[in-house]
């Protein structure tokens, strides 16, 4: 167990030193620069002193090995667009925003699908499997932003029963998660259907039947456990995804997060908050890959056997 931990910590060091090297490229080559717009009117000496100040003006190698020895120490700069805090202060702040939205989006999209799919799996080629797939394909259709717009007209503008955006008490929170979980819970749905499909018509599943076991003990002992495999896998990233925010939910319903930051740091070329956003979404998306390897390990041993093996 140990050596497959190790080897899965050296597989997101390499990604993510990777991604930082890409992201770091990316963000210098491409033509423009976070002085030179119109709307930020420079004389060449003054545009000359920004770059050295900020260290833009010295080899793009030099800037990155300097860049990396900061960022491992959890220093990601100042941003340009914000210089009286710095990029950590500045993700620290906006990230309860964008993470309460998106993590109970996603439990209300989890709760919702997984409680559909394993409806849909104990009533197989019926008229309730036939409409719950119907409605995992419909509903995952549905663009979040459109399906937000839908929610704002008919509950806010129609119905006041919600405030339409804005940031607040629990009744501002209702709409964008709704907005945001709903589309998501269809894929959820589907996935949960067809694991425990596979699981119940299995083999070892009719031989345990066979044996006289009750379904409860069958469902509990031998469909769910092994099902939470690739259940564990699909949805465990789930979270880092939605809680990092999504910048159509965030447009819609004018709620300060990550993903609005996000879009405006790339758009005024801020070099140290694109990169310090980017590095923080990659660093807790591998986490949770992290974590779900683990405990993929932990639930089926195999896995850990194949890696001694190998």
């Amino acid at each position: 167990m140990l050596r497959y931990t190790l080897n899965r910590l050296l597989g997101i060091m390499v990604m993510l030193i990777l991604l930082s090297i890409v992201t770091f490229v990316l963000s210098r080559t491409v033509p423009g620069g976070p002085f030179g717009k119109a709307e930020v009117p420079m004389s060449k000496v003054q545009m000359d002193q920004f770059y050295e100040k900020y260290g833009l003006d010295k080899p793009i190698l030099e800037q990155y090995l300097t860049w990396l020895s900061q960022a491992v120490r959890l220093d990601f700069g100042v941003p340009f667009t914000a210089p009286e805090t710095t990029v950590t202060g500045l993700i620290m702040k906006l990230l309860p925003y964008s993470a309460l939205v998106g993590f109970l989006a996603c439990v209300f999209a989890l709760t919702l699908g997984i409680i559909l799919g394993m409806i849909a799996a104990a009533n197989p080629n019926g008229w309730v499997d036939n409409s719950i797939v119907t409605y995992s394909i419909v509903a995952g259709s549905i663009p979040s932003f459109v399906l937000g717009f839908v929610v704002v007209y008919v509950f806010s503008a129609k119905l006041g029963w919600f405030p339409g955006g804005g940031w607040g008490g629990p009744e501002h929170l209702v709409l964008p998660v709704f907005a945001y979980g709903f589309p998501a819970s269809a894929g959820v749905a589907r996935w949960t259907r067809q694991c425990l499909v596979d699981i119940i018509n299995s083999d070892f599943v009719r031989t345990a039947y066979a044996k006289g076991l009750q379904q409860s003990r069958v469902m509990s002992k031998h469909v769910l456990r092994n099902a939470l495999i690739p259940m564990v896998t699909s949805f465990l990233p789930m979270f880092p995804g939605m809680m990092t925010g999504s910048i159509f939910i965030e447009q819609v319903f004018g709620l300060p997060g990550l993903g609005k930051q996000f879009v405006l740091a790339s758009t005024n070329r801020d070099y140290p908050l694109v990169l310090g956003i980017t590095i923080f979404w990659a660093v807790l998306i591998s986490a949770t890959y992290f974590i779900t390897d683990i405990l993929y390990g932990v639930i089926d041993p195999r896995v850990r056997i194949s890696e001694r093996a190998a």
